[in-house]
Order: C-alpha cells, then structure tokens, then sequence
C-alpha cells in the first residue's frame, strides 16, 4: 500500500503542475467564448497548439479539455500527439461529440466540474485505463464551464504494483518459513522438550494430590532432570520448592484464601454502596467529591479545557413527603432523576443530597448543554403540569448551570451553578404566585 500511495502520489504531483501550468497559459474568458459561439478564435488555437505540444514533452495518455452534456462528452480543444499526426489524424473540432464514456465516469466528470479543486480518479474508458486529474475551466465570472484534464497510462502501474506485492509476498513466506524452522529446533532443545518432562512429573504430582487420604508427606515432586541453563529451568527448581512448601502449608493456604475472599466481596460491596445512591442508582455524595478532585487534576494539566456543571433541585419534595408520605416521596425523587438520566444520558449524574442532584457536561453533552438544558425544562413543566398524573409524578426541578472559566476551580464552577438552580427556583416561585 506505502509502494503504491507513493506512486500515485508522484502522479498527483505532477499533473497537479501539469493542469496548473496549462491554466495559466490559456485565456479561460476567451475560451468559453469558443465554447458558447462553437467558432474558434486564435487564442484557441494558441491552446491547441500547447496542448499538441504538452502531451508528447510529459508522455501522457491524453491532454484534453471537455464538458458533459447529458450522456455524451463534449470536447473542446484535445490533444493529438506527434506519433498522431504522423499517422495522418488531426485534431478533434471544437464542440465533437463522443458517447464511449460510461454513466459512471460522465457523473465523475459532472461532479469534478463543480468542484474548485483539482479531482483524481481512475478511468476505465474504452481507450484503456488511466489515471485521471481534471481542474474546472471557471470564468472571470465564476462560471464553471468544462474542465482541463490530463491522463496517464496506468496499466504499467498496477503490474509494477502487482509484482511488487507477489515479490514481497513469496519473499516474507520463505524467510516465515525458514525462521520457523528454526524457531521449531531451537524450541524443542530449550523450551517444549523440557517443559513436556517438567508437564509429565506435574501431572504425576496432581494425580497423587487427587487421593484425599494421601499422607501429605508422600506428595513429593519428582524433579525432571532439566539442564537448560534458562527460565525454564528455573521455573522447574521453584515448582519443586514449590511442593515442599504445599506440604507444610497447605492448610494455612486454604484457610488464608477463605479469608481472603470474604474479605474481598465485603470491600467490593462498602465500595459500591459508598459510590451508588441506594434510591436512584446514581452516584453519591462521596462519588461526586472523587469526580471533582479528579476533573480539578484533569484541568490543572490541562488535560480538560471545556466543561459545565448543573446543578438540579427538586421542588415540592417536602409538600409530597408530608402530604403522601416518604414512599410516595421516594418515588418522586426517582422518577425525577430518571428524566435527568434520560437526557443527559452521555453526562455522570450524581445526587449529593436528599433533593439535590449535580451533572458534570463534558464532550457532546457539554457542546449541546443549552439544548440538553432546555430539553430539561420543557419535559419537566410538561410533567409538572399533567394532571392526569399523581401528585407524586408531577415532577418540577430548578436548573442552574455554569461552564468553566480558565484559571477557575472546579468548586467555583460548582457555586456559579448552585447560584443559578437558586435564583432559577426563585424566579420559578414567583411565577406561580
């Protein structure tokens, strides 16, 4: 693949300077003129002659200028090489026609039209492959009119590519195979042949350990005889150690990894239940504060430049909880923070109190954070003023948030929010009186 980019990458070079150069030299005005009237003016034939000339001093294919219309390729000045005109052929009129391309290569040509670049693509017309770089014909007035395309023979360049991958191949198989050869012998003498005796005297160890009534003191390893001078020789002399130990130890072992693993599942569950929420399953207080001091690191390193936080209280948990009681309560608390979860679903969410809930916005959530924010809002009064639900589902929070200002800690952050949740609260108390 690096062989064949590198090719093609000498060939998007120089018919890049090639249709450049041509550019230049051709009075693009005067030639759309040509192109609309259908008569040839003496620039025009200015523009034959240097593309007469280009096609042989570059070896190209072919050098042409066209434009397509409808399922038909329309020339209008193309090149004809010496060998060419020896031959007795001259060069193509002005506005000829020609329906040898098919529908896929026309809309290639359409498309490169439109384009303000130079386009490359391969060609498969019935004149042969080729390797095709096209810039748009554009007037002073920004009218794009044909293009200005040159071809190179590519049918060389995939056998050269061929080869060298068939080459490439046989030779990485014979050095594969010839390695592994001797990898397998050097293998046998040093690693397998020893680790299969070490295996056999493992496995007659294992089958005497089977017989729960084994005096322990009959488990005895019997040493292979391994003179390798390696690792594996070592791990033979530390399995026969090894053995000895298991002798002496081997209740203590046991009763060691019961305790182990007791210990383990009681860590593992404290763990969990002091970074989960019990009631809504997010995380809590002691999550949040492990999350902060982790994101204050993150922008001292300057590993995170662009975050917010918001900051979401419930209201009415207090109306619920005396009128309904903690139950109904309870259910308020997590039908809220579903929605909250739900929205700000690529966010952690995280309650650090018994109605108060703070979600840290990085990366999409964060670019999106206004929408994501009034998203909130909208389904939360939605839900707040249905009154086919219970009171206990009628759901409404203040939202406050804030974004990170450089040179700003994340607590900062943290009370710019927790400002804006409680004048929002505010704002919202006074809108119902």
């Amino acid at each position: 693949m690096t062989y064949s980019q590198s090719l093609y990458k000498r060939y998007d070079d120089k018919l890049d300077n090639i249709l450049n150069y041509i550019t230049t030299q051709i009075d693009l005005d005067d030639l759309y003129e040509s192109v609309i009237t259908g008569e040839k003016s003496e620039k025009y034939t200015k523009v034959q002659e240097l593309l007469n000339g280009m096609v042989d001093e570059f070896e190209l294919f072919y050098l042409y200028s066209v434009f397509v219309r409808g399922n038909l390729m329309v020339n209008i000045c193309s090149a004809t090489s010496a060998e060419e005109r020896a031959k007795g052929e001259e060069d193509m009129p002005l506005l000829d026609t020609s329906d040898g391309y098919p529908a896929e290569e026309l809309k290639k040509f359409s498309a490169a039209i439109a384009k303000d670049e130079i386009s490359f693509f391969e060609e498969n017309s019935e004149w042969g492959y080729a390797y095709t770089a096209c810039k748009p014909l554009v007037t002073s007035t920004k009218v794009h009119y044909g293009l200005i395309c040159a071809d190179i023979a590519i049918n060389d360049l995939h056998m050269t590519v061929n080869n060298y991958v068939l080459y490439n191949v046989i030779l990485t198989l014979g050095l594969g195979i010839l390695f592994g050869l001797i990898l397998i012998v050097w293998l046998r003498h040093n690693v397998t042949g020893p680790i299969l005796a070490l295996e056999r005297s493992a496995r007659l160890f294992a089958e005497k350990s089977r017989d729960k009534k084994k005096d322990p003191k009959d488990l005895v390893f019997e040493v292979p005889e391994i003179n390798t001078h390696n690792e594996v020789e070592s791990l033979s002399n530390a399995i026969a150690q090894m053995s000895k130990d298991m002798k002496n130890y081997v209740e203590d072992i046991l009763e060691a990894e019961e305790t182990v693993k007791t210990a383990q599942e009681a860590a593992a569950n404290m763990t969990m239940l002091a970074y989960k929420d019990a009631l809504t399953h997010v995380g809590s207080k002691i999550a949040y504060d492990n999350a902060a001091r982790t994101l204050e690191k993150d922008v001292a390193e300057k590993l995170i430049t662009e975050f917010g936080i918001a900051m979401i209280d419930l209201n009415n948990l207090k109306v619920i909880n005396d009128s309904y009681g903690h139950a109904s309560g309870n259910t308020y608390i997590a039908g809220a923070c579903h929605i909250v979860c739900t929205i700000f679903r690529h966010s952690p969410v995280f309650r650090v109190g018994g109605d108060e809930f703070i979600v840290i916005l990085k990366n999409g959530d964060y670019e999106n954070r206004h929408n994501l924010v009034e998203k909130a809002n909208l389904k939360f009064y939605e839900t707040e003023n249905d009154n086919a639900r219970e009171p206990w589902e009628r759901f409404s929070v203040a939202i406050g948030m804030a974004e990170y200002r450089d040179g700003e800690s994340v607590d900062a952050v943290f009370k710019r929010a927790d400002e804006a949740m409680y004048l929002n609260k505010q704002k919202m108390k006074k809108n119902r009186k």
